[in-house]
């Protein structure tokens, strides 16, 4: 009898040690998954490639962008955050910038704004309105390679766990850009931080508004993936491959073949 209720006890020792570390093993891990979101840490990609998503520039903060293109294109943009819900920018460029042949230079300095109507919480994502003229590529005409976003909507819902913050993006602009197709369009993406310094991006843009018989698209939208590193505090250098679908029609309009681009952002105080 002595043996038998001692054997009891140390079945039911091991049993409750047993239950302590699968209750332990929970709380981690609901902890892990619980953690802010990553606008919450300030961590918000304020841009996807070319598609904006719901974050600012925080107040007091500017970031400068460079994007290399084919064509010896290079477009710079310098955007501030001036109120913490609302950051402004511009943007100039042009093509054969790199090269030997005469400067193509874009026809004027574009201007953005950005104003977050609503606050990402837990239940709902974060909404921007935004207003932004500058296109991505070589100008045709009265236009853009990839047409600018014009007036839009952008919403973003971010989450950081153990295994790194994971965002998700979306929005709908309507474009000013040449006028014989101007529907209504949108875009959809999302970002994935690998550890501190790497980040992986994809991006969706639908282009509804280029995809009639005059335009350049072909109407296969315009997929772009990417990783933005981060060798430094403050700098993060970037490749981008575009138009991984080759939308687009040659015989009237820009290669539509994939292009690599790469890209260097820098943030700072003022």
């Amino acid at each position: 009898m002595i043996r038998l209720s001692q054997e009891l006890e140390a079945a039911q020792t091991a049993a409750s040690g047993r239950l302590a570390t699968a209750a332990t093993w929970l709380v981690l891990i609901l902890a892990a998954t619980s953690l802010p979101t990553a606008s919450q840490q300030g961590l918000e990609p304020y841009r996807l490639i070319d598609s904006p998503t719901a974050g600012l520039i925080d107040k007091g903060r500017f970031a400068a962008d460079m994007r290399l293109f084919p064509n010896g294109g290079v477009t710079g943009q310098l955007s501030a955050g001036v109120l913490r819900r609302l950051s402004i920018g511009i943007s100039f460029g042009g093509t054969n910038i790199i090269g030997d042949d005469a400067i193509d230079w874009y026809p004027r300095v574009e201007p953005s704004i950005r104003y977050r109507v609503i606050e990402e919480s837990s239940a709902l994502p974060a909404a921007t309105l935004g207003y932004e003229t500058q296109g991505y590529g070589a100008r045709h005409g009265e236009r853009y390679q990839v047409k600018s976003k014009g007036v839009f909507v952008a919403f973003s819902k971010n989450y950081a766990s153990s295994f790194g913050q994971f965002g998700v993006h979306g929005g709908l602009n309507l474009s000013g850009e040449d006028s014989d197709d101007s529907d209504l369009s949108g875009w959809a993406g999302i970002d994935k931080s690998i550890n501190e310094e790497l980040i992986l991006l994809g991006e969706y843009d639908f282009a509804l508004n280029d995809n009639e018989d005059e335009s350049l698209g072909s109407g296969k939208g315009f997929l772009n993936a990417g990783a933005y590193w981060s060798a430094v505090p403050n700098i993060s250098i970037g490749i981008l491959l575009k138009n991984i679908l080759g939308n687009g029609d040659g015989d009237k309009g820009p290669d539509p073949d994939m292009s690599r681009e790469v890209s260097v952002r820098y943030t700072e105080e003022f």
